[in-house]
């Protein structure tokens, strides 16, 4: 009985000091905004939007990709739609701006799997 009670003790404890202290959270002021730029080459991402620009894929790696896009460039009713669903969007907008391209460049705008957006520019 004197190691069933220790066993039962025991494991009471060692539950108890896996478990946390509870807290209440209280809403704190807004943290100030932070530059979520990342850049890898020719490639930027914002918040959910990345710019890939079509010199970047111009590679072993990038061929297949590069020879597609290039095409688009010819279908001026492809590039017409890419550039109106970029017009569409302010976010999509905002993040060409910021890396200082224009709407005009504008290739295509394809969704990611994480519900982000590509946009492949000239």
């Amino acid at each position: 009985m004197n190691s069933a009670v220790k066993l039962a003790l025991a494991g009471a404890m060692s539950i108890t000091s896996l478990s946390g202290v509870a807290m209440a959270q209280t809403t704190a002021p807004a943290a100030p905004m932070v530059d979520s730029t990342t850049t890898t080459g020719s490639t930027t991402m914002t918040d959910g939007v990345s710019i890939i620009r079509l010199d970047s894929l111009d590679n072993d790696q990038g061929r297949q990709e590069h020879t597609r896009l290039e095409q688009l460039t010819k279908d001026q009713a492809a590039m017409a739609e890419a550039q109106s669903e970029v017009g569409a969007d302010p976010a999509l907008m905002q993040a060409l701006q910021a890396q200082s391209v224009e709407a005009t460049n504008v290739i295509d705008v394809e969704t990611a799997a994480n519900g982000g957006k590509i946009v492949y520019v000239k």
